[in-house]
């Protein structure tokens, strides 16, 4: 596995939404070997669903795609930003092996809030592995651009604070 070279389409996916679609910049690959088995960019503007996360995105496409809701052992997600209680949680239950992360949520309201519960077995599945800081740096200022130009736009005020 490279997560690098994931990471790096992962971050070309999350630029596209946000410049194609003013969607926030966050996008999530499930890859297994060598090849992509599901992809998502957050869709919560374009699709007006609350949950439409980029992982939930991939988990979906990934679900239609082999008809399964279970992930094959050995599946990674590499995703640009931390993701979410919801979001781990999902994929969690969708089985998911390595999980691949560029930049932290500064809210500290995510994966790595709970990552000792997982640790110590308070879910059914854990991770067999986490990875942070993955073009950690990279993926961090693309969020921190977007959020300075919907600030200056008075756009997204309800996640001003995010980045």
């Amino acid at each position: 596995e490279n997560p690098e070279l994931w990471m790096k389409q992962a971050y070309a996916l999350a630029e596209e939404a946000a410049s194609l679609y003013g969607e926030v910049p966050v996008a999530a690959l499930l890859v297994r070997g060598d090849q992509i088995v599901g992809r998502g960019t957050n869709e919560r503007l374009r699709s007006e669903r609350t949950a439409s996360h980029a992982e939930i995105v991939a988990l979906e496409d990934y679900n239609l795609r082999f008809g399964r809701w279970r992930c094959e052992p050995g599946t990674s997600l590499v995703v640009t930003t931390e993701p979410c209680l919801m979001c781990t949680g999902a994929l969690l239950w969708a089985r998911v092996d390595h999980l691949y992360f560029g930049c932290e949520d500064p809210r500290g309201a995510g994966l790595l809030r709970i990552q000792p519960l997982i640790s110590e077995g308070v879910y059914d599945h854990r991770f067999c592995s986490i990875h942070g800081g993955v073009l950690g740096e990279e993926c961090s200022a693309m969020m921190r651009s977007f959020f300075s130009r919907m600030r200056a736009r008075k756009e997204y005020e309800s996640d001003i604070h995010f980045f």
